[in-house]
């Protein structure tokens, strides 16, 4: 596992929060200069940057978002597990959590209507507004993210993620059913620069509307400004204007009184779903892009019914009948340790120590693992006990055919188990994509020495590659 220490989170936070090392120093974490060598070793064994450094300050980078969100949810699975360390409930299903970053308005439901689809998996569905979820996904805050793209606001472009579209939605114009242009099977924005308009403001639909009404000469004439298609509408149903409007915002029909219309000029935005594919395999993120275009296809028909000739899915079905639900029986989940935060409580543990048990548990002797660890077994007992004095947990215990693992041990390591795993998984991401761009020429900013070639590699001088003493484990290779 890689060594990643609770002082590394702590000091991509702050470089993140306030835009300098100050901040760690002021806390009292650890000074500046020893912050800024911290950052140093870390951004060359990861073989990439982590921070932008200029004039005006720090900023991480897309890695050091990474490693920072990462990061945090390692810590908090560790604090979690200690301070819930009385929870009697097995972990051996315990099951992994994503954080889904959607739209307000597609918010509603959508955790029940995911669990019966993803019974192996925990979606926690965190809405908010739609011009603030694509800034989470780009700074790792969240695994996966659903959202409309707008042609004045295109979505956001992160390395690595994958990216699908789940609807492509032209704008329509609402018009009161006695308009003289109603009649019309297709309208052109030209004819409707002397009309009377509705104006939305704010959210996925103001941004296209102002950019598509924006286009127009001379300035159009807008008699109301509302916050939301309804009341658009309703305007519009009174014969106060016309509006751009969204279909999939109206159920599938927009009500007695007003009649919609396609434009010859194509205003379209783009429901898009952005999945990070180190905590979502692309096989289920393709599982769950199919299940978000037919819950579309549902919301966008009038009362959520299947238009004629559509064949309904199965699951859908066996979704919505609580009793079919009830026949499936999930496996144990914790409380959500994603938002836990008590550091005084469990400030000792680092994620090295994962390690350390894990190493103890396999070899069943602090002997062995003494001897695995590149440490003495006197140094191991030391450590061990300063360990479970500063968490307050008994880890270890001797048996007749050695030393084993307590019960909170094992449900330390199989609790913080999924963020393990996906600390490892980013790191070998970011050093494969470091070795790539070694390997074409392009010099990683975090390197302050001359990087070797693949060439000079293989012709220097055969070296011991057996681990020595004085050297990490996680160096060596583990």
């Amino acid at each position: 596992m890689f060594d990643l220490r609770r002082s590394d989170v702590v000091l991509l936070q702050a470089v993140a929060d306030h835009g300098s090392l100050h901040a760690v120093e002021r806390d009292g974490w650890m000074t500046q200069s020893s912050a800024s060598r911290r950052l140093v070793k870390l951004e060359r064994r990861l073989r990439t940057p982590l921070v932008t450094r200029g004039a005006t300050g720090a900023e991480p980078t897309e890695a050091g978002h990474a490693l920072r969100h990462v990061g945090r949810r390692l810590l908090a699975s560790i604090d979690f597990a200690v301070a819930t360390s009385h929870h009697g409930a097995d972990t051996a299903g315990r099951l992994p959590v994503v954080e889904f970053a959607v739209g307000t308005e597609w918010a509603y439901g959508l955790d029940e209507y995911l669990a019966g689809r993803f019974p192996d998996m925990v979606f926690d569905i965190v809405p908010d507004d739609s011009h603030r979820i694509w800034q989470r996904f780009e700074r790792y805050a969240a695994d996966a993210a659903l959202g409309w793209e707008t042609a004045r606001r295109p979505m956001t472009r992160r390395g690595g993620a994958l990216i699908m579209t789940i609807a492509e939605e032209p704008q329509q114009i609402a018009l009161p059913s006695g308009h003289p242009l109603a009649e019309r099977g297709i309208l052109d924005l030209r004819d409707l620069t002397r009309s009377e308009w509705v104006a939305v403001v704010g959210g996925d639909s103001g941004d296209d509307q102002g950019w598509a009404l924006s286009r127009l000469t001379p300035v159009l004439s807008v008699s109301f400004t509302v916050r939301s298609q309804g009341a658009a509408l309703d305007l519009v149903r009174r014969g106060y204007g016309i509006a751009l409007v969204s279909p999939s915002s109206l159920g599938g029909s927009p009500g007695p009184g007003v009649v919609l219309r396609p434009l010859r000029q194509k205003f379209v935005r783009r429901l898009r779903l952005a999945v990070d594919p180190l905590a979502i395999p692309e096989p289920l993120a393709e599982d769950l892009g199919a299940l978000l275009r037919r819950r579309y296809v549902l919301r966008t028909t009038a009362h959520g019914a299947v238009p004629a000739g559509t064949d309904r899915d199965p699951d859908d079905a066996r979704c919505t009948d609580p009793a079919a639900v009830g026949e499936t029986v999930l496996p144990p989940v914790l409380l959500s340790e994603l938002r836990w935060s008590s550091p005084d409580r469990c400030g000792g543990f680092e994620p090295e120590h994962l390690h350390l048990l894990r190493v103890i548990g396999r070899t069943g002797s602090l002997n062995r693992a003494a001897t695995a660890l590149l440490v003495t077994q006197p140094a191991l007992t030391r450590r061990i006990h300063r360990l479970e004095a500063s968490c307050g947990l008994p880890l270890v215990h001797s048996t007749a055919r050695g030393t084993s693992l307590s019960s909170t041990a094992r449900r330390l390591l199989a609790c913080t188990g999924p963020a393990e795993r996906r600390l490892d998984a980013l790191v070998s991401h970011l050093r494969e994509r470091g070795s790539a761009a070694v390997g074409a020429g392009v010099r990683p900013a975090a390197e302050a020495g001359p990087v070797p070639s693949p060439v000079s590699a293989r012709t220097a001088p055969h070296r011991d590659t057996a681990v020595r003493p004085g050297v990490r484990p996680e160096a060596a290779g583990r």
